[in-house]
């Protein structure tokens, strides 16, 4: 079995507990004007930046506002993302990157999640704060990321920035005389992996025996017709005994033989559904939508792909942290039964299961857990298992 349904479980079980225990938490604050952080993944690396909206605000031309609010919020936001354009450049071994601006918000703390996105209709400037994200995509996991800071207190003081990934952070002071922080992956990043599935049935067209016993008959009275209706006796004969022979095999090409429905032990059906649905998480480990898409196809039919890519991307992102993508660490498939006769084509079954992940912004990583339940279609293409029909029955944050 593929499945790892107890060491699953007792995942699962630990992130209950660990998510028990961050409820009584105290919310994390800002200790400094201008924070920064580079979170450092597989296949993304972010760059962050947390500040007081009055630390910035004579710098992007808003030194005149007083309060956040609806009317000058979003526009706001803009000018802030553009002011940020392109300040604090980042290499990654050794050569720079580009990175795209992600999202931009106004945000607050909040005492499980870190910080949120500001919800609050009115926020005086001297409280509020500002998130903004901006990302790249990577080809694998760093050895070194640098970064030059830009960004600082307009009296000159430090800022704080965190760099690396989930369990290798550290953060540093950063002045506008020491403005370089470096980080190196000399840990090493784990990197996710396509979960191999069970070989698929081959489609094959078959000629059956029958075929040839009808076409041995057919040659047999044409060769009688042709002796008993020429003069040119047997060589008439083979040329016709030739022409059946082909039209046989031509019949049998164009009407082959229709396949037994696929038989499938429900062992192997569980494999198989874990199997597909981890690798479809694992294309979300990828920052590029044309790398996602790439994944996708592995374990979902064409015409299945972008259904399949708009569901996972929406059930992943969390509108309260501004879009921020769940990383999925681990899945427990809960239940597995098959529905319905199986087709030549394919099998069909029920399932449920729990896909653990987590996400990480602004210095704060916090846990997410979803159990879902869908109607599925399973079928070989080219000799591999796809998932060729989804139904999500029901979908809940527990």
């Amino acid at each position: 079995m593929t499945q790892p349904s107890y060491l699953s479980r007792f995942r699962l079980a630990a992130v209950f507990f660990f998510l028990a225990l961050a409820v009584k938490c105290p919310g994390q604050g800002l200790i400094a004007p201008v924070q920064g952080y580079l979170s450092v993944e597989p296949f993304e690396l972010r760059k962050e930046f947390v500040m007081r909206f009055d630390t910035i605000a004579e710098r992007i031309g808003a030194s005149d506002i007083a309060t956040v609010d609806a009317s000058n919020r979003e526009e706001l936001e803009q000018k802030i993302g553009d002011w940020l354009d392109g300040k604090c450049p980042v290499t990654v071994d050794g050569s720079p990157v580009s990175m795209e601006r992600d999202r931009v918000h106004f945000v607050r703390t909040d005492p499980e999640k870190g910080l949120v996105v500001e919800d609050r209709e009115s926020v005086p400037a001297s409280e509020a704060l500002v998130g903004a994200v901006f990302a790249t995509a990577l080809e694998g996991p760093p050895d070194e990321v640098r970064v030059t800071w830009e960004i600082f207190p307009a009296d000159g003081s430090e800022a704080v920035v965190e760099a690396g990934a989930r369990g290798q952070r550290a953060a540093r002071k950063l002045t506008p005389e020491n403005p370089e922080l470096v980080w190196k992956g000399e840990m090493g990043l784990a990197v996710p992996e396509l979960v191999r599935l069970p070989p698929a049935p081959q489609a094959k067209r078959v000629i059956l025996g029958g075929w040839w016993t009808i076409g041995a008959l057919l040659v047999v009275a044409l060769a009688i017709l042709g002796f008993a209706f020429t003069r040119r006796g047997w060589r008439c004969v083979g040329a016709l005994a030739v022409s059946a022979v082909v039209a046989v095999v031509a019949i049998g090409q164009v009407f082959p033989l229709l396949t037994r429905p696929i038989q499938m032990p429900a062992e192997e059906a569980d494999e198989i559904c874990y199997a597909l649905l981890r690798n479809i998480y694992h294309a979300f480990d990828y920052r590029r939508e044309s790398d996602i898409y790439d994944v996708l196809a592995k374990s979902a039919d064409g015409d299945l792909l972008t259904q399949i890519y708009l569901e996972v991307q929406r059930s992943l992102q969390v509108e309260s942290q501004g879009g921020a993508r769940v990383r999925v660490t681990d899945l427990d498939l809960r239940e597995c039964e098959l529905s319905g006769a199986p087709t030549k084509d394919a099998f069909f079954v029920n399932c449920e299961w729990v896909a653990v992940g987590t996400v990480t912004h602004w210095g704060h990583t916090h846990d997410r857990v979803n159990r879902y339940k869908a109607k599925m279609t399973i079928g070989p293409r080219d000799g591999e298992w796809r998932l060729i029909g989804l139904e999500l029955v029901n979908e809940e944050r527990i």
